[in-house]
């Protein structure tokens, strides 16, 4: 979704919440915000250590930068103008910790060694097509798979520092 965010939201409860980011992030010590649907993020196993998170094209994220894994509870959307932003949960968090970043790379560039601690569903380079291609079918809907597909992939890799179950908001 394009430009930077001005608010984020979560849901308490049947309440709808929307916090301004900047304020969010440093209430809570992180840089960034990284996003998982349900599926995924109930896929990070608990006590894991290490984590390898796939984004379509690029990723914002740096090494050293403190990251707050969340559960999409509603999706959101861009259609190539208009952006609908994603409602989280603000019950279950995961804190984590950038250890590298790559962007743009194609998909014949991944190696499996980049596999080894991405979640369980994807394990080859077809596998994370498959979760690209579902992860952003309503974000990017205006494209069709072939076009989300050659746009490439960015990588970050984790260190898991904290999962936590309490109310963020």
């Amino acid at each position: 979704m394009p430009g930077k965010l001005k608010k984020i939201y979560f849901q308490k409860g049947k309440k709808i919440i929307s916090q301004n980011v900047t304020t969010f992030l440093k209430k809570n010590n992180v840089n960034r915000i990284i996003r998982l649907q349900k599926k995924d993020f109930n896929l990070l196993k608990k006590n894991k250590i290490k984590y390898t998170h796939f984004n379509i094209k690029k990723t914002v994220h740096k090494k050293g930068d403190k990251c707050l894994i969340v559960k999409i509870i509603k999706p959101g959307f861009f259609n190539g103008k208009i952006s609908k932003q994603p409602i989280f949960s603000s019950f279950e968090t995961i804190y984590a910790k950038c250890l590298s970043s790559k962007n743009n790379l194609k998909y014949n560039e991944i190696k499996n060694s980049n596999f080894k601690y991405s979640l369980k569903n994807i394990k080859n380079i077809e596998d994370l097509k498959k979760a690209m291609i579902r992860r952003y079918k309503k974000s990017l809907f205006h494209m069709n798979n072939k076009e989300k597909l050659s746009l490439g992939v960015g990588i970050t890799d984790l260190k898991i520092l904290k999962q936590y179950k309490f109310n963020l908001v």
